[in-house]
Order: structure tokens, then C-alpha cells, then sequence
């Protein structure tokens, strides 16, 4: 089963926002008490993720949580092409 949408909005503003913070897995991970693979799984759209992990990311990020949720020009058109 593919991802919603939504997992694909937030797997995608992580790890853009990681990787624009020049931040690792790890250091998500340790910035927000969450294990690294789980971090993984959630830059790869696998994992259902709580509002409070949500909240944890967001703030290891120095990000509001909604901007996590939020689609981008990319991952909205890509989700449309697929409908």
C-alpha cells in the first residue's frame, strides 16, 4: 500500500529540513529522543507517526510542526500525476 498523502508531505519536509539544517539521522534522533531507523522509516514514508513524535521532530528541527504537513510544489505534483 502506498503512503498517504500526508505521510508523503512530511517525509519529504523532513528530510528536506534536515538536510538543509546539514543535520544526520542520528542527530534528528538524538535531537529528539526518537531511534535513528525510526527516523528513517519516517524520511521514507513507512511509519504512522503520532502528533507527539511530530512535535519532537518539529522542535529538533527548530520548525513549526504544521510546516511538516504542509504540501511543496514537488511532492504535490507528484501526488496528483499519481491520482
Amino acid at each position: 500500500m502506498a503512503p498517504s498523502t500526508e505521510r508523503t508531505y512530511l517525509a519529504t519536509n523532513l528530510k528536506r529540513a534536515r538536510r538543509m539544517r546539514g543535520l544526520t539521522q542520528d542527530d534528528i534522533a538524538a535531537l529528539s529522543g526518537v531511534n535513528r531507523a525510526y527516523v528513517s522509516d519516517m524520511e521514507r514514508g513507512k511509519r504512522n507517526i503520532g502528533i507527539d513524535c511530530i512535535g519532537r521532530i518539529a522542535a529538533a528541527l527548530d520548525v513549526p510542526a504544521a510546516s511538516l504537513l504542509l504540501p511543496t510544489v514537488k511532492t504535490r505534483a507528484r501526488t496528483h500525476d499519481s491520482k
